[in-house]
């Protein structure tokens, strides 16, 4: 089932999507397919309590103007208790507020995003978003892929659970993406599904519909940038259906790199067991492993932090790794995928597969972010959490460095294997990707399955990665 980023406001894990009753064999393949298909971070701060915390915030945070962010900020914290950050504030912790104001501000570039169903108040969320933070006005494309063999489109249904977060999913990428590269093309890929997937989004049918928008995407549209905030775990019931999905698009993925463009996924919300929630649900015990399509090796594999930070983004303790009551980042090693070369200088931690992630930006509820989401015909500042909100800052940072060069970088792990603290990669040394029922990985001096090799300053970054990628590996 897809799952995406939390909002502060959604439970985090393992409560079913509210809609309308269906047959129990149904029923318990959309839940075993959820660990299949998961939509990472579409959620709120977790927890019934924090969830009510979560409704209060958006019931009195004023509709704001240009600059009622700040007013926005202090009543979300107040009614939830976490960060409730600015993207002002992460563009400042990650450094692409002084290298958009130098004029790198991804003009000239193409970023993409690829979700199911989307939001019918997309564009106009995006502009007002756009307007607080005093950003260039977005250029906002969204390409809507029908449903397979002439099925119907669902109508969107605010009611519906499972399509709320699948719009604030769409709204948070195109908004992260927005906020780090603020003159960038904007395209939402919007995957409709049929009447019989909209109560959840959660079946294999959506799996394959956003398998096969995919493969158009990198065959035929090819920005610079693809952003994916949707998991498959690679192990569980549904293994065979991700083993023969993640074999085709291999080879698919891999020319995409090769012709510039390059794809960020986020690495799951679920530590280092993908599904681990839906697994409880269902009884079933928990086991390690990694989701695709981070685990392939043309996919920069992103995880989460947690991010300490002042009114000006500037840090009030080291960054470590995300691991609160809204999850953990997925990390591990793939049992599909070999270790890619770029990956050998970390062996002795990855062993002969393909480790996860690669890189870690913030995603945690503790250190919340806010959007701006419209609901029920009223716009509210909601803070949200998640990979995927990690794995489009880091798109969006990616697109800085494709301006420079001129062109799509294609596959950047290579680059950031080679380069150091001088170049832009900062190391994470504390915290875990444990949750409950599974053992996770510690991160540690160096590249480790908690973290990667860390987070990134984006001042750093974008003027080492064209060179470093003119290296041979």
């Amino acid at each position: 089932m897809p799952r995406t980023t939390r909002s502060a406001a959604t439970p985090a894990h393992g409560d079913p999507a509210p809609g309308r009753a269906r047959p129990a064999p149904l029923r318990l393949a959309a839940l075993a397919l959820a660990s299949l298909l998961a939509l990472t971070g579409c959620q709120t701060v977790a927890g019934s309590e924090a969830a009510k915390r979560a409704r209060a915030a958006m019931a009195t945070t004023p509709e704001p103007g240009a600059t009622a962010t700040a007013e926005a900020r202090t009543a979300c914290v107040r009614a939830t208790g976490t960060g409730c950050y600015t993207f002002t504030q992460l563009r400042g912790l990650y450094g692409t507020r002084t290298l958009n104001d130098g004029g790198n501000d991804g003009a000239g570039t193409t970023v993409a995003a690829l979700g199911v169903v989307g939001s019918p108040h997309l564009a106009a969320d995006l502009r007002h978003f756009s307007h607080a933070l005093g950003l260039s006005a977005p250029h906002l494309k969204v390409v809507r892929h029908k449903p397979p063999r002439g099925a119907k489109t669902a109508p969107f249904d605010e009611d519906n659970a499972g399509m709320l977060a699948t719009a604030r999913e769409a709204t948070l990428d195109m908004e992260a993406l927005h906020a780090m590269a603020p003159r960038a093309a904007l395209v939402f890929h919007q995957v409709d599904l049929p009447d019989v997937d909209a109560d959840g989004v959660l079946d294999a049918r959506a799996a394959e519909a956003l398998a096969a928008a995919m493969r158009t995407v990198l065959t035929e549209q090819r920005p610079d940038v693809l952003s994916l905030s949707f998991v498959m775990s690679e192990r569980g019931d549904s293994a065979d259906q991700v083993a023969s999905i993640a074999r085709e698009l291999r080879p698919v993925l891999a020319e995409a790199a090769r012709a510039g463009t390059t794809v960020v996924a986020a690495s799951g919300d679920d530590g280092a067991s993908p599904g681990s929630a839906q697994a409880a649900h269902l009884g079933a015990k928990p086991v390690r492993g990694v989701a695709w399509p981070a685990s392939d090796p043309s996919v920069t594999a992103v995880g989460g932090t947690r991010v300490t930070l002042d009114e000006a983004g500037h840090r009030r303790a080291a960054d470590t790794v995300w691991n609160d009551r809204g999850g953990a980042p997925g990390g591990g090693t793939s049992v599909l995928m070999r270790r890619p070369r770029y990956q050998d200088g970390v062996r002795d931690v990855t062993g002969a597969r393909r480790g996860v992630p690669d890189v870690s930006l913030s995603a945690s509820a503790a250190g919340s972010t806010m959007v701006w989401f419209t609901h029920a015909g009223r716009g509210a500042w909601v803070p949200m959490l998640g990979t995927s909100l990690a794995a489009p800052l880091f798109g969006g940072i990616v697109a800085l460095a494709a301006q420079r060069a001129g062109h799509g970088l294609g596959a950047v792990n290579p680059a950031l294997y080679r380069l150091g603290r001088d170049g832009g990669v900062r190391d994470v040394t504390t915290g875990d990707n444990a949750t409950e029922g599974t053992s996770g990985y510690r991160a540690r001096r160096g590249y480790d399955l908690a973290s990667g090799l860390g987070t990134v300053d984006a001042g750093k970054l974008v003027p080492a990665l064209v060179p470093a990628l003119a290296k041979p590996e």
